[in-house]
């Protein structure tokens, strides 16, 4: 095995050991139902999201064989990792496995360096955060892609050092003009979602968990690998459930109310409405495979969406012939303040409700 070595703090006490580098994958994988196709029909969302490539001068693989089979040493300084990180504050503090004197290349720095072992981060973007936490300015890209920001992140999560490089990830938002957000579902939002998380940004987060609440299909059709999102994205899925249990919920009495009288303005609109009510399930069977009432596989918004596509009913009814038909009368109209609160309930997720997840 090739091992390199690499100067962050030249009088550095500390060696951090990056063993099985590229082993953690930090890229989403979310796989959307094709509309229009069989219902079983998911396609992965695989836009290339790795531009502009960097990759740090200080690392090369070059001549060495495959890139996972050499072992990157990073000489730094205990004293700047201890202040920024409470995780390296506790690993030097003793009591964990990963810290260990160094092997001896002399018989003073036996006793002078130590050293700590991490598996599997991307070298690049742990040299980065290194970089970044030593002030080694000219070392640092200015500007990266989505990709590469979200390895960062997953690194500056495990050593909580957001602060610390919050001056760099900063800029890298606001230069790259990152303030234009994923305005769709998929990985570039998962993506964002996470970043948003790490380095505490508002007002991006909740734009991004409204759309995983509002168009996400569900757990199995997303993988997160080793990005430290999965919490956050089971507690947004248990939301999402909710609201489409709600929506069924109000939907399974509504053929009984419409028979009763109760629902509909007339006798013509209690029919057509139950009839729109029949050719709603028809669409979910189209749609879905099945019109069982089930959170599995499906959006809220997509749900919402077939409700929708049958207008309200066009008339006036005989018995109220001088105002126009009730727009209420549809199936959307019935379900409109269910929606109304789901919407509501939605735009109250905030970062704040998460931060506890954080340790």
């Amino acid at each position: 095995m090739q091992v390199l070595a690499h100067d962050i703090a030249p009088d550095g006490d500390l060696y951090i050991v990056l063993k099985s580098p590229y082993f953690k994958n930090t890229v989403p994988r979310v796989s959307r139902r094709m509309h229009g196709k069989a219902s079983s029909t998911f396609i992965a969302d695989c836009l290339d999201r790795e531009h502009p490539k960097w990759y740090s001068r200080a690392i090369t693989t070059h001549g060495y064989g495959l890139k996972e089979n050499v072992q990157h040493r990073f000489l730094v300084s205990s004293q700047t990792l201890t202040t920024v990180s409470p995780m390296f504050k506790t690993m030097l503090g003793g009591g964990w496995k990963e810290s260990a004197p160094a092997v001896a290349t002399s018989p003073s720095s036996a006793t002078a360096i130590r050293e700590v072992s991490t598996h599997g981060w991307n070298p690049h973007a742990l040299i980065t955060v290194l970089n970044i936490i030593h002030g080694r300015h000219n070392d640092v890209p200015k500007k990266v892609s989505i990709e590469f920001f979200v390895k960062v992140a997953a690194i500056v999560d495990y050593y909580q050092c957001a602060e610390a490089v919050s001056l760099a990830t900063n800029l890298w938002r606001t230069r790259l003009g990152w303030h234009n957000i994923p305005d769709d579902y998929g990985n570039e939002c998962i993506m964002f979602l996470c970043l948003a998380w790490v380095f505490s940004w508002p007002e991006v987060f909740k734009p991004m968990a409204y759309l995983v609440l509002e168009k996400g299909e569900g757990l199995k059709h997303v993988r997160s690998y080793d990005l430290p999102i999965a919490p956050i994205l089971e507690k947004l899925d248990d939301k999402r459930v909710w609201a489409l249990n709600l929506v069924y919920r109000n939907l399974r009495p509504l053929r009984k109310q419409l028979h009763d009288g109760r629902r509909a303005c007339c006798t013509e609109c209690k029919y057509m409405s139950l009839g729109t009510l029949d050719a709603h399930k028809e669409a979910m069977k189209k749609e879905f495979g099945s019109w069982e009432y089930t959170a599995e596989d499906r959006s809220v918004y997509r749900v919402r969406s077939l409700l929708g596509k049958f207008p309200p009913l066009e008339w006036k009814c005989p018995n109220d012939k001088d105002k126009a038909h009730p727009k209420k009368c549809s199936i959307e109209g019935y379900m409109e303040s269910t929606f109304k609160e789901i919407e509501e309930s939605f735009k109250q997720v905030q970062l704040a409700d998460f931060q506890a997840k954080k340790v």
